[in-house]
């Protein structure tokens, strides 16, 4: 994986060496027997707190690492580019939602809620996603009304990354029904609240170690201290403030694991023999190489400029409509050419192409299908 020299920083590499030495040591190692178990252990996020590595681009002041966004960027990359990221799906990742709260909550929130991010005390997910309803905001139903000083919540969100685990939740109400996007709040609910339940993981093609559920609100009871922001009518903002750097940060590790798909499969072809020769000799096999060593080094060079952008600022919603969309195929392209020249190995699940294809079928659909991004993107033109 390489990484262009004026992006990150030494401090930056660091990181990275912290972060990939924690999925050597903690992961990897111990990946096969949570897919067994369905689930990795929530210990695990108060190990990543402890080596530093959530919430590193959160300012000190609020338990972070002092660090900037291309510190969560890297954290991604990492996930990707890990043997064992794929199968834990969101993963150590999902610490985005506490730039939600850093963004749009009250410095009495930030101080209360992220120094637990980072400690991995708290393991917290945003609820967006509703069985009738994902991208189209205005067919959500989830709702909370003003009852004293509390808000009653009563709904019911899907596709929770990480949901057993889950602790707190950060979810997406409607508070005025005829307000559309702007009727939109947020609040932060814990996730043991009376009213509040969960399925057990949703059983998915993936069948990693990643959890996914669905949680249920009915007459959930919360002080209006937890209205983020402490006011409604701004959650679609909120989320949508930050959600267009987090698909950067999800496209970079969707270019991470392509390339070490490539990587591993680069060397799968040049041990594996067919025809009394190496696979890799094959002129078809060096084509698709090239082929896809070009794709790669196109897509390194277009993260580059979206993290140039957002160094300085300038990142738009139709930057970070393309970056989801392209990154997300070119990873697809990449893992099922990959899998393609494993043979039958690639269809079996200890070969890591096999979690890379699968995880990378399903990036096609999260964080808005591709065909919405293509909406989005034609409707600016």
């Amino acid at each position: 994986m390489s990484q262009a020299q004026e992006t990150f920083s030494d401090e930056h590499r660091q990181f990275r060496d912290t972060v990939r030495r924690f999925f050597q040591r903690e992961i990897e190692p111990n990946i096969r027997q949570w897919e067994r178990d369905g689930i990795f252990p929530r210990d695990l996020f108060r190990r990543a707190g402890a080596a530093g590595i959530l919430q590193a681009g959160i300012p000190t002041e609020y338990g972070g690492g002092g660090g900037d966004f291309l510190h969560h960027v890297i954290l991604h990359e990492e996930h990707g580019y890990s043997v064992a990221g794929a199968s834990m799906g969101g993963g150590l990742g999902i610490d985005g939602s506490g730039y939600v709260i850093y963004s749009g909550g009250t410095e009495e929130q930030k101080r209360e809620w992220l120094p637990r991010y980072a400690s991995g005390e708290v393991i917290a997910e945003a609820c967006f996603t509703e069985p009738q309803s994902g991208s189209d905001v205005a067919g959500f139903r989830t709702y909370a009304r003003k009852d004293g000083s509390d808000y009653v919540i009563n709904g019911h969100k899907i596709w929770i990354t990480n949901g057993t685990l889950c602790t707190m939740l950060l979810v997406v109400c409607k508070t005025d029904p005829q307000g559309g996007a702007n009727g939109m709040s947020l609040f932060l609910v814990d996730a043991d609240t009376k009213g509040v339940s969960k399925s057990r993981p949703i059983e998915t093609l993936h069948k990693g170690c990643a959890n996914e559920a669905e949680f249920f609100f009915e007459d959930v009871r919360v002080p209006a201290q937890r209205l983020l922001g402490g006011r409604e009518g701004g959650g679609f903002k909120q989320v949508m403030s930050v959600l267009n750097d987090m698909r950067i940060a999800e496209g970079a590790r969707y270019l991470a694991a392509a390339e070490r798909a490539f990587d591993l499969t680069l060397e799968y072809v040049k041990d594996r023999k067919a025809f009394g020769q190496r696979i890799f000799d094959f002129q078809n096999t060096q084509f698709r190489l090239a082929e896809m060593k070009t794709e790669l080094t196109v897509g390194r060079a277009f993260l580059e400029g979206l993290l140039g952008k957002i160094k300085n600022n300038s990142l738009t919603a139709v930057d970070s409509s393309m970056a989801k969309l392209w990154l997300s195929e070119l990873e697809f392209r990449v893992a099922d050419q990959c899998l393609q020249f494993f043979g039958g190995m690639g269809y079996a699940h200890e070969t890591p192409i096999s979690q890379i294809w699968t995880h990378a079928r399903a990036h096609r659909i999260l964080l808005g299908t591709s065909e919405i991004h293509r909406l989005a993107i034609g409707r600016s033109l």
